[in-house]
């Protein structure tokens, strides 16, 4: 038995995740380049009237838009430990091995 999807808007059918894949949709608030890549940070908007808008940095190759400009861009997410360090339980006195991690956001960019 196969599945199709619903007449209308293509949108409306549910689809798979892709794995590694985030869309970030927001406003350029400050970009900066670095060693040949430019980093852009976005403000996206909050999810409701009683929450905080999230905050993400873009690592792209071009420029993704100017300051105050909105744009949509599909990311490979990505990331690494940091060094790792031991810190003391308040609570139980147990020392416990913590490793950091950073997630990173890269623009899938399209060749063209």
């Amino acid at each position: 038995m196969s599945t199709t999807a619903p007449a209308g808007n293509p949108n409306e059918a549910r689809k798979e995740p892709t794995p590694m894949r985030v869309f970030v949709k927001g406003r350029i608030e400050e970009t900066r380049q670095y060693e040949g890549n430019r980093f852009t940070r976005i403000l996206t908007p909050a999810p409701d009237a009683y929450s905080r808008p999230q905050v993400v940095e873009v690592k792209s190759k071009g420029r993704l838009g100017q300051k105050g400009d909105d744009v949509s861009v599909v990311c490979a997410l990505g990331g690494y430990q940091r060094k790792p360090f031991q810190m003391k339980d308040k609570d139980s006195g147990e020392v416990l091995k913590i490793i950091p991690v950073d997630h990173t956001l890269e623009a899938v960019e399209t060749q063209g």
